[in-house]
């Protein structure tokens, strides 16, 4: 019976069993269809999986990504967990630098310390931002029942695509995180409404909501943040979200300050700590839009095929 080669790992996590978790698959002699990947990415159950299909010359390799539901274009933590697998496992030298080539764009992956991969952080330099739509503070109050008052009305709500699209939602403070109550139902017509739905939208996909807020846990953090997420018609969370934060990164750079560092407590709501680190800069309006944290390495296997 044939198999193949996986990994599981914790992405933007400090310890193991924190962070977003993925799986990641070997096949470089293509012995899965799209079919089956869809379904191993449907028994394994998380918000991503992968499978690293093509090898260039250890240098650059193809990537595909799927969630339970559908194929994805790009997705941030299943671009640092691949890395760290293609450079711990796959190569003969971690290496500093290497490429994934991605449904939506090539994904640029630098390891900060190429001698202590496990420890190292390793950053994504995400595709230039698509600044879409802005929607009233009230309009999203009403129509998914969030408090008025728990929203910073300094700052605009606005979607942002760097190959997935969200909605960045600004609130005032840790209680507004935390009293979030979002009815899927509810939160579906709002995406519908605005042909954002994935029966609707233009690219298939289901624009996801992004909340953050600088009040944090943790005092050496700057954001604290939300995702939620239609998916097989449930609504879910993301314990930490590398594309959406490299949304949030370009939305701070345009809306704030045209330098930012800063980290993102993510996840602590839901009780798997995450941490994700933004380096960003905004020049001639280009954006620069690096986000980069930390693997866990969870356990290794074959998967009979």
């Amino acid at each position: 019976m044939p198999k193949i080669k996986y990994y599981i790992v914790d992405v933007f996590a400090s310890n193991k069993y924190e962070g977003n978790q993925l799986a990641v698959f070997v096949d470089f002699d293509n012995q899965v269809s799209d079919t089956q990947m869809q379904q191993m990415a449907r028994e394994i159950n998380f918000a991503e999986t992968t499978f690293i299909k093509t090898n260039k010359a250890n240098e650059r390799f193809g990537v595909r990504i799927f969630t339970p539901e559908h194929e994805i274009p790009f997705a941030g933590h299943p671009s640092i967990g691949t890395s760290y697998v293609i450079a711990k496992f796959l190569l003969p030298k971690v290496p500093s630098q290497l490429v994934l080539e991605l449904a939506h764009s090539d994904i640029d992956i630098t390891i900060l310390d190429p001698t202590n991969i496990d420890q190292s952080l390793l950053f994504m330099q995400q595709a230039q931002p698509e600044f879409r739509e802005y929607f009233t503070h009230q309009e999203v109050a009403t129509e998914l029942g969030i408090d008025l008052a728990d929203f910073n009305t300094d700052l605009p709500i606005q979607e942002i695509s760097t190959g997935l699209p969200y909605i960045i939602v600004p609130l005032k403070n840790l209680a507004a995180t935390q009293n979030l109550s979002l009815q899927a139902d509810v939160f579906q017509v709002f995406l519908e409404k605005r042909k954002k739905y994935k029966t609707n939208s233009p690219t298939g996909h289901s624009t996801s909501l992004f909340f953050f807020t600088n009040e944090t846990y943790n005092l050496d953090n700057q954001y604290n943040t939300r995702m939620k997420l239609l998916e097989n018609g449930r609504l879910s969370e993301d314990a930490a979200t590398g594309s959406a934060n490299g949304c949030l990164l370009a939305y701070l750079l345009k809306h704030d300050k045209p330098t930012i560092k800063a980290t993102v407590e993510q996840g602590f709501q839901m009780g798997r700590k995450s941490f994700l680190y933004l380096d960003g800069s905004i020049k001639n309006d280009r954006y620069v839009l690096k986000v980069g944290g930390h693997t866990q390495l969870v356990s290794e296997g074959s998967w009979y095929v």
